[in-house]
């Protein structure tokens, strides 16, 4: 006993001997097209390294390879073996040439295949356990119309693994819908169980277009096989479905606006507050959402939304999202903006009218939003231009600098004089007090750069219309921002690069600095300035759900 542990030992413990030989085998020769069948490479020692496969990809539909390795004792000699193995299936009929395959020094052999066509009869007969059907709902389309194509797997027994070939054509834009569905289908009176993928497919070019079957390549269990034998147990299948031929057409010539084909569309608003009362200068948000079925959301076009005379919009970004619904693509894409009426009076907002090509009824049809009539309110609080303004004629004035000029030569002397004294005073005063002002903004800016911009208090300060400590909140949350405080609000402007904002610091800065002051309105500076916050930090991948719970 102790003799044998010992030689066995010796045996597992010499040098390992290099591989001299490396053979090919495939189980059919000549294929039937359609039919898969197996290829092994077989090397007579354990090899690390993995030939290069991907020369069968010119002429065969390929899945592995599977990697194994044994070793066997017999009367006390050792023998090692690595093998591959691959599942093939030609792409079409011919004569067709299996190159060698290398591994360091060592080559197998070539082989030469022969791929069949295979006839009807044949085809149904082979592997009745398994079988593909591919179906559209729609074999005659517009260009950029969306259709579905299903591709149905049917199977007897247990499919222990499986890889489907995905549908791909130039001029088609195919993607999968949803996760695969499973359920059973009687077939001529068996019991099939089947899986069902979807997807949708666009054409992005008018013509005729042929979409090859796809192909399910896999490993059954053998009911037939022996038990205990590892490589019986499993046996390969395959399945092709048929081809589908699709008519494209173009885009009808007399169809007006950009091209949109859905089987339904609807325009719906809402306004927040929901009113038909505006207050002038006071913001409201008017939230537009398009929604298409059939339909995918890079499809939905931009709405022309355009002010009418004494309105202002702030559009935000439009957000477009779609979702399958019962095998249905819905896509929606919402329009969000701020409205501001600057004048008083009944306002009419325009009719909005998005034509689309309804594939039903083959023919135009409108999505619109009636025209929307609202009453803008006196704001108190706002300024109010005067109709009674005193307006100097320019024969008038002329003549009264002509009579200081001419009858009053002292008094222009005087009073040119009490000016220029008071010009000088300025620049001496200025020149004085200078560096002391400096030196207080300096002290106030270094010890506000430690406290935290709360945005709290700049909308307190908006909300109060109060504009100097909007100013400074500003300032010092530029300062935290960008690393160091503007100069001034213009320069802030320039550094966000934000139209709406830029426009709101001019109205802020106009009210510190003018001398004929206004009641500053501040509600519309807190709305840009949360926008332009929001698109700074916002995470584009978050939309928000179609359909919420």
């Amino acid at each position: 006993m102790v003799k044998q542990w010992l030689g066995l030992f010796l045996i597992l413990s010499s040098p390992v001997w290099a591989f001299t030989e490396l053979k090919v085998s495939l189980d059919k020769n000549p294929l039937l097209l359609g039919e898969t069948a197996v290829l092994e490479l077989v090397a007579d020692d354990q090899v690390a390294h993995q030939p290069d496969f991907s020369v069968l990809d010119q002429h065969f539909i390929v899945q592995g390879p599977s990697m194994g390795q044994q070793m066997q004792i017999i009367n006390g000699k050792a023998s090692r073996t690595t093998s591959w193995r691959l599942l093939l299936k030609a792409k079409k009929a011919g004569t067709f040439v299996i190159p060698a395959f290398q591994i360091e020094d060592i080559s197998s052999s070539a082989i030469e295949v022969q791929v069949v066509e295979s006839s009807a009869s044949t085809q149904n007969s082979n592997d009745p356990v398994l079988f593909l059907q591919s179906s559209l709902d729609s074999s005659e389309l517009y260009v950029q119309q969306l259709a579905y194509l299903d591709v149905k797997i049917f199977f007897q027994g247990d499919l222990q693994r499986g890889s489907l070939s995905e549908p791909k054509v130039d001029g088609l834009s195919i993607e999968q819908l949803g996760k695969d569905k499973e359920g059973s289908e009687l077939v001529n009176g068996e019991r099939y169980r089947t899986f069902t993928r979807r997807y949708r497919l666009i054409p992005e070019r008018s013509g005729t277009f042929v979409l090859p079957g796809s192909t399910l390549s896999g490993e059954m269990l053998d009911r037939n096989s022996g038990r205990y034998d590892y490589f019986a147990q499993t046996k390969a299948v395959s399945a092709t479905a048929s081809d589908l031929t699709i008519e494209v057409a173009p885009r009808p010539e007399h169809f007006p606006g950009d091209w949109l084909i859905a089987d339904l569309v609807s325009l719906n608003e809402e306004w927040s507050p929901a009113t038909d009362l505006l207050t002038q200068g006071e913001p409201v948000t008017r939230t537009i959402t398009l929604t298409a079925l059939d339909v995918a959301e890079h499809q939905l076009p931009d709405l022309p939304l355009n002010a009418p005379d004494g309105v202002k919009l702030y559009k935000e970004q439009p957000q477009a999202k779609q979702a399958e619904r019962n095998g249905t693509l819905v896509a929606q894409k919402v329009f969000s903006m701020a409205v501001v009426a600057n004048k008083t009076g009944e306002l009419v907002l325009p009719e909005v009218k998005l034509p689309w090509w309804n594939k039903k009824t083959n023919s135009v049809h409108y999505a619109t939003l009636p025209e929307k009539r609202l009453t803008v309110e006196l704001n108190p609080e706002l300024p109010q231009q005067s109709n009674a303004a005193v307006v100097v004629p320019a024969s008038q004035g002329a003549g009264s600098v002509t009579e200081i000029t001419e009858n009053n030569p002292w008094q222009w002397n005087y009073t040119s004089s009490v000016l220029s004294a008071l010009w000088l005073f300025s620049v001496v005063a200025l020149l004085w007090f200078r560096p002391k002002r400096a030196l207080a903004v300096k002290t106030r800016v270094q010890s506000s750069a430690s406290a935290k911009a709360n945005p709290k208090k700049l909308q307190q300060a908006c909300h109060n219309n109060d504009a100097g400590p909007a100013r400074q909140w500003l300032m010092l949350w530029a300062q935290q921002q960008f690393g160091k405080a503007p100069a001034s609000l213009t320069e802030l402007a320039h550094w966000c690069k934000d139209e709406n904002f830029a426009e709101q610091l001019q109205l802020l800065n106009q009210q510190l600095y003018q001398k004929d002051q206004q009641n500053w309105q501040g509600k519309m500076l807190w709305i840009c300035w949360s926008k332009l916050s929001l698109e700074k930090s916002e995470d584009k991948n978050a939309l928000p759900e179609l359909y919420p719970e």
